[in-house]
């Protein structure tokens, strides 16, 4: 056990195993258009789920220790449940339109005016071919002052995609081939470094005590 209190959502338990439970909840959904991450096919979502297994496999090991050395009344877990203010509750959001629209704050106007144009229109017809890049390299701090994320996607896309820019590419390679898997392979083995597992273990160590 991991030691982290959460419940699992959607895995079926007559399976023994977190591999074929895994296995089992993508292939359940694979034909859902809406499920998952944006443009990947099912290897791709496979992929991501698997990577995901292997981020929380880590982030307990780290999760054991932060349960040792940190009082969950502590000031460090007052001002990190504090999502509200901390800026946590925004970053969630954008990364949900980053998976959403895949190269919404690349600074690609010709992919980011598709997103805007075809959502203008009402329209859920903007699978452009591009997915989301798993790498754990991201930019530095954002300003999210004046931003509203309960607002509608076509009130927000211009603006996340004008002020919000931040070279966060996407990956045009899907895994349709040996050679193709190769980059995915590297892409998913970057991974975090040791701190970022240990950051997410606090995190959760502060939020569910």
């Amino acid at each position: 056990s991991s030691g982290i209190n959460a419940e699992y959502g959607g895995y079926d338990d007559d399976f023994s195993t977190m591999t074929m439970k895994t296995f089992d909840l993508v292939m359940r959904n694979m034909n859902r258009t809406w499920w998952g991450i944006t443009n990947y096919n099912t290897l791709e979502k496979l992929t991501h789920a698997f990577h995901m297994a292997e981020v929380w496999d880590r982030t307990a090991e780290e999760y054991k220790l932060v349960k040792q050395l940190l009082d969950p009344e502590s000031e460090i877990c007052e001002c990190i449940t504090d999502v509200e203010n901390n800026d946590v509750l925004n970053y969630l959001n954008l990364l949900a339109f980053k998976i959403k629209y895949p190269g919404i704050t690349s600074g690609n106007k010709t992919l980011t005016d598709l997103y805007i144009n075809y959502r203008a229109k009402r329209s859920a017809a903007y699978r452009f071919g591009v997915g989301y890049d798993l790498s754990w390299k991201r930019s530095g701090l954002v300003d999210f002052d004046g931003f509203d994320f309960n607002l509608s996607d076509i009130e927000l896309l211009k603006d996340v995609a004008e002020k919000l820019v931040d070279e966060d590419g996407v990956i045009t390679k899907h895994v349709d081939s040996a050679e193709h898997w190769q980059l995915w392979r590297e892409m998913v083995k970057e991974g975090m470094d040791a701190s970022g597992y240990y950051d997410l273990a606090v995190f959760l160590y502060c939020m569910l005590n």
